[in-house]
């Protein structure tokens, strides 16, 4: 059960749209609400086409109201990675692309009078381990290499001497939701059609090859179909579910720290690497990345509470959430057409944490490709590329760790039993031969589910953190109810005796 974010409780009123009752048609249909769903409405519309856009649950109420909302060009220590692994034409066109989009999306959140908070700040990318400042030297030449005005400074604001860190000047934040939802209502006054609460349907058989999207309330044709739904949920051509992998992270909002000037972001790859960006009066700390379904018993929130008051004793949170983030092998996004399924359909998905510049370039891509427009950075985030993630290191840690969550997980035995099972929380139970997920609540009452992924059968996890049932295959995750809270999976788990039991009874599958 995900806490809201600042973003969700601070000054966004969502526009008003029901749920598609009926069938309509046409240019594109655009699947998902969030940010890079509706700024691809954006530039379909932009240039002509008549749009419709749908979401599963509320618009802009999934990842992009849980992110730090930086709008930035660096993207950690990346470019120099980028240059000796994927090759220097692919690092120059990632490069221009995010560049550009930096620029778009500063240029649209400034302009026309969008009360989104936007501010301009610089980005930084630190180490903190001396060892690690040739890497913050080699990525600093990178950026410069790459045509980014980029310099390495040794004194930042952070509360904490720094070996090195990677300034890019000029970058930008806002707030998110107020962004999209303003976005949205001049769309819809433009004739953009939305429908949330409007779940699309599986492909089946040839629907999608024939423009057609179903969903419960009715069905949708159109003649290209843009899935824009951070993980694409018909995964299983393409081999997505091997080429995508999702992380969480947590943030807490501080009151009483110090104010800083810019936004900052750790090397991954050091223990203590944290996120920060100033909000009002609020300072966002970020950190305790994971991969999803792993390390579901650790207190996130309670280390990252910690090292808040390690750094800045005044201070005190107010709010604390999570984030859900798809990862590539290569660190590039997949934005390009869906060739699996047709050429009318086109994906956009992986965007490593970095979502608000690389909704913007995807949407400009994917507008591009719709309308045959060439794009001169298309190749770089070509969803046909394999040979980057197959040959990878990080392909073969992936999968190895996959297979083992799966293995393993249909050979861990269950402890405890439901009897003894305290308020507030959850594990799994053996009952009558097979193996049960149970969750008490606080009155009392337990939730049962039959603890498999629908998506690909994964045994899941329990979440102690956040109250879910979390798969660490592929990141789908689920409420005590079964309901599906991230994708890929389609289908909620299924329940016992109901999904709920009274106190006495005993659950069943």
């Amino acid at each position: 059960m995900d806490n809201p974010s600042i973003w969700q409780t601070r000054g966004a009123a969502a526009p008003a749209f029901s749920p598609l009752k009926g069938d309509v048609e046409a240019d594109a249909l655009v699947i998902g609400g969030g940010m890079c769903g509706v700024l691809t409405a954006h530039e379909l519309k932009v240039r002509g086409l008549s749009v419709v856009v749908i979401d599963a649950g509320e618009l802009g109420q999934s990842v992009t109201a849980h992110t730090t909302a930086k709008i930035t060009a660096q993207h950690g220590f990346i470019y120099h990675r980028l240059l000796t692994g994927a090759g220097e034409s692919t690092a120059r066109r990632y490069a221009a692309a995010n560049r550009r989009g930096v620029d778009r999306l500063c240029q649209l959140a400034a302009a026309e009078g969008m009360d989104c908070d936007f501010e301009r700040l610089d980005a930084y990318a630190y180490v903190r381990d001396k060892d690690n400042l040739p890497l913050a030297r080699r990525e600093t030449e990178a950026a410069r290499e790459l045509g980014f005005p980029a310099e390495l400074v040794q004194q930042t604001e952070l509360p904490f001497p720094v070996a090195g860190a990677v300034r890019f000047p000029d970058q930008g934040a806002f707030h998110p939701l107020k962004f999209l939802y303003r976005l949205i209502d001049k769309l819809s006054s433009a004739g953009v059609r939305f429908y949330p609460n409007t779940r699309a349907l599986h492909p089946e058989g040839g629907d999608w090859k024939d423009g057609v999207v179903r969903t419960e309330g009715g069905a949708i044709r159109a003649r290209h179909i843009l899935c824009c739904t951070h993980f694409p949920f018909m995964d299983k051509p393409g081999w997505y579910f091997a080429r995508v992998w999702q992380q969480r992270s947590y943030v807490l909002a501080l009151q009483g720290a110090p104010a800083l000037k810019g936004m900052y972001i750790g090397y991954e790859e050091e223990e203590d690497a944290y996120s920060f960006r100033p909000y009002q009066d609020l300072l966002l700390l970020g950190g305790r990345s994971h991969k999803t379904g792993h390390e579901g018993q650790e207190a996130h929130f309670d280390r990252l509470a910690q090292a808040a008051c390690s750094f800045y004793p005044d201070a005190q949170p107010t709010l604390g959430w999570s984030a859900q983030d798809c990862m590539t092998h290569d660190r590039i996004p997949y934005i390009g057409a869906y060739k699996q399924l047709s050429d009318r359909v086109y994906v956009a998905t992986g965007f490593n944490k970095w979502g608000m510049t690389s909704s913007m370039v995807a949407a400009e891509l994917l507008a591009d490709a719709v309308t045959g427009v060439e794009n001169s950075y298309a190749p770089a985030f070509s969803p046909e590329r394999f040979d980057p993630w197959l040959k990878g290191k990080s392909f073969i840690i992936q999968s190895a760790d996959m297979m083992a969550d799966y293995i393993g997980g249909y050979m861990k035995l269950p402890k405890g039993t439901a009897a003894d099972l305290p308020r507030g929380e959850g594990r799994i139970v053996e009952h009558d031969g097979e193996k049960v997920g149970v969750y008490r609540d606080g009155d009392d009452t337990l939730y049962t589910v039959k603890p498999y992924c629908t998506h690909l059968g994964c045994p899941l996890r329990w979440n102690a953190d956040e109250k879910s049932w979390d798969c660490p295959c592929h990141g789908s995750r689920y409420d005590v109810t079964g309901h599906i809270i991230n994708n890929p999976a389609v289908e909620p788990l299924r329940p016992g005796r109901g999904g709920r039991v009274q106190e006495g009874e005993a659950p069943a599958l």
